[in-house]
């Protein structure tokens, strides 16, 4: 019997020349079918039909040819992609503790030894070592280091943005309902914060000429007793600081002092004065270098509200 091998994907087949023949059924690889041909006399011409799997035969015409794609799909052969190159390899790390090698030139692996973890925590502080310069330990010497770095960094920072003749500044913001008084840095970070409800009046007794007084002499007491550190609280290497690191102000001290800016026309703005000016702000008043009226004025905009008339 003449036969041929063709590519076709499939199982068991069965082979039809026409009813009156012989069925044959065999089992063939995927992807190894075979189209057989049988002729009983030589005076009949030999007819070729391909084979059909038994499962196909029961099959839709749309189930068989989603069949047909995907088994064509399933024998594509996919380029495989270059293998990644493991941490060992990419740092030179040696697991074994050895410095033997595979014949593909990749390090043997194993478990992880002393001399493996040194190494891979050597090549991980590399770029840190680079950008800090002065790292020598790992653990908590280095974070104690990085944390230094950067709270230096911080204030390199701070002072390259701020200039050396700013001073302190004391705001003062008194309005008809209350008055906020905050004492910060010279680069504006607050240091000390306070109006009238800090030092227990409600409601309406905020509003009061004597409130705002007793808060003015409040806070120049908190002032005096104030300790803080530039650049935060959380800088806990850079040293504390006080009201008498501050220099007075003038040609023979030449330090920069305190700037008292004055906002609104509340009670509380008279008030402020006369308690700086008294008793209660003796040991703030020799610092003051300047009085700034920060007061803001509208010039155009919309319109202003309907003024309150009472009587």
């Amino acid at each position: 019997m003449p036969s041929t091998n063709i590519l076709y994907p499939g199982g068991p087949f069965d082979f039809h020349l026409n009813p009156t023949f012989r069925k044959k059924r065999t089992e063939l690889p995927l992807l190894q079918p075979r189209i057989t041909y049988q002729a009983r006399t030589s005076e009949v011409p030999p007819i070729a039909i391909m084979a059909r799997p038994v499962a196909m035969s029961t099959m839709c015409r749309s189930c068989r040819r989603s069949y047909l794609t995907q088994a064509g799909r399933a024998n594509t052969q996919t380029p495989r992609s270059p293998r990644t190159q493991t941490a060992a390899e990419r740092w030179g790390v040696d697991w074994t503790g050895n410095n033997n090698s595979n014949s593909d030139g990749s390090k043997p692996g194993g478990t992880n030894s002393v001399e493996a973890q040194d190494q891979m925590m050597e090549a991980l502080r590399t770029p840190q070592r680079a950008r800090a310069g002065n790292l020598s330990g790992f653990g908590k010497n280095l974070s104690q280091e990085l944390t230094s770095q950067a709270q230096q960094n911080a204030i390199d920072a701070q002072h390259s943005k701020v200039s050396s003749s700013e001073p302190y500044h004391l705001n003062v913001y008194a309005h008809r309902h209350n008055m906020h008084i905050t004492f910060t840095e010279p680069s504006r970070d607050p240091i000390l914060s306070m109006s009238a409800g800090d030092i227990g009046l409600r409601k309406a007794q905020r509003s009061t000429y004597d409130a705002a007084y007793q808060l003015a002499a409040y806070f120049f007491r908190k002032m005096a007793e104030k300790q803080w550190r530039t650049g935060g609280k959380k800088m806990t290497t850079n040293p504390t600081k006080t009201i008498s690191h501050i220099q007075r102000p003038g040609a023979m001290t030449g330090g920069v002092g305190i700037e008292v800016i004055l906002r609104g026309y509340g009670p509380g703005r008279e008030a402020f004065q006369k308690a700086l000016l008294g008793t209660e702000g003796r040991q703030i008043k020799p610092l003051i270098s300047r009085v700034t009226d920060a007061t803001r004025l509208k010039f155009g905009g919309t319109r202003s509200h309907k003024v309150r008339r009472l009587g």
